[in-house]
């Protein structure tokens, strides 16, 4: 049995805020020591926790802690049998990790120029590789060749003389979509 926020009984969990036994929760954070430890004592003094951990059930009572792992952990070290959490399943994580910031995607094939040139800007600094490009001029390449043609794969961009390279291709895997 779960308990929501109103204590009441619920029957598929997936989004809601429940209430489950630390026991029942694997998973450990890899905050510092002295930050898990900090968290515990506030924990001791409120008594729960007001940051949800999120977790994916694995199996009828048993979850994995797959964000806010540093709560989980700090209830154990305080002492306490409960932590709300909020159970996603690999849809709702995959949104989880958009929602968080791990993943960018951008459609080359109805984002704007705007918005492809600020996803190169993006890409830059994340992977050093790309100093050199020029978000501009990879922009406005891309937004002229999808006038005449859709774009499907990544290999087209080795061909606009933007900068892209095969090198490039595979650190952009990741974040680039066609539909």
């Amino acid at each position: 049995m779960y308990l929501t926020t109103s204590d009441s009984p619920i029957d598929n969990p997936l989004g809601q805020v429940l209430r489950l036994p630390c026991k029942f929760i694997k998973g450990e954070s890899d905050a510092s020591a002295i930050v898990i430890q900090a968290i515990a004592q506030e924990l001791k003094q409120a008594s729960r926790n007001v940051l949800p951990a999120i977790v994916r059930q694995t199996t009828q009572d048993k979850y994995e802690v797959i964000l806010n792992a540093q709560i989980v952990e700090a209830s154990r070290q305080a002492k306490l049998d409960f932590v709300w959490c909020i159970v996603v399943n690999d849809s709702m994580e995959a949104q989880l990790q958009v929602e968080i910031g791990k993943v960018v995607k951008v459609n080359l094939n109805t984002a704007s120029e705007k918005d492809i040139d600020s996803f190169f800007e993006f890409i830059r600094t994340k992977e050093s590789s790309f100093s050199k490009v020029q978000p501009k001029s990879v922009a406005k390449a891309i937004v002229d060749y999808r006038q005449k043609t859709r774009l499907k794969d990544l290999n087209v961009l080795t061909k606009l003389k933007c900068g892209i390279g095969k090198t490039k291709l595979p650190p952009l895997l990741p974040y680039l979509v066609f539909s």
